[in-house]
């Protein structure tokens, strides 16, 4: 393959969302209601599969939704407005990862529960120490469940460079955790 056919799609620009957010922005309230209707079902997808079905993955969306429209004005219309909240919403859902403490839940197997439980602390550590990009296309590949190149369009990427982040974030972890596969 050579450079001359090599593709690049970047998010598509949907004229709608264009003329949304700069009606938004000009403090139209229906207009940034209907960006958030557009967005609210995968938004909280992505809330509820990174931090668990409830109230806390239903408050991270909330406060995506806080955070876009604090930052609405530093917002270019001539770029996709899917990644860009893909990432308020990633960036919301680590900070409460990392505000949470690993419970353990008293068994008769205390060892068990607890071998299991560093297991999945040490894992989770592993993920987050993965460079920002290779965690989120494996997040969004292996816990949302997309597909590579809808993974490419929310990171703003191509399926070439997504399937080699999630490739490095593999080969990482397992070199972290020891070989397991």
């Amino acid at each position: 393959m050579s450079v001359s056919q090599i593709t690049i799609r970047l998010p598509e620009v949907r004229m709608e969302d264009r003329g949304l957010i700069a009606r938004a922005k000009a403090g139209d309230e229906q207009a940034f209601e209907e960006l958030m209707r557009q967005f609210e079902r995968p938004i909280l997808g992505l809330c509820t599969r990174l931090l668990g079905a409830g109230g806390e993955a239903e408050e991270a969306a909330q406060d995506v939704f806080f955070r876009f429209y604090q930052k609405l004005g530093q917002f270019d219309e001539e770029r996709a407005v899917e990644p860009w909240l893909f990432r308020i919403a990633w960036n919301a859902c680590r900070d409460r990862l990392r505000k949470r403490r690993p419970l353990v839940e008293l068994t008769d197997n205390v060892a068990t529960v607890a071998a299991q439980g560093f297991l999945i602390a040490e894992l989770r550590d592993a993920i987050e120490r993965l460079p920002e990009k290779e965690r989120a296309a494996l997040l969004l590949r292996e816990v949302e469940g997309l597909e590579t190149e809808e993974v490419a369009q929310r990171m703003g990427s191509s399926a070439v460079t997504v399937r080699s982040q999630i490739s490095r974030a593999r080969a990482r972890l397992r070199q972290w955790l020891g070989g397991i596969k």
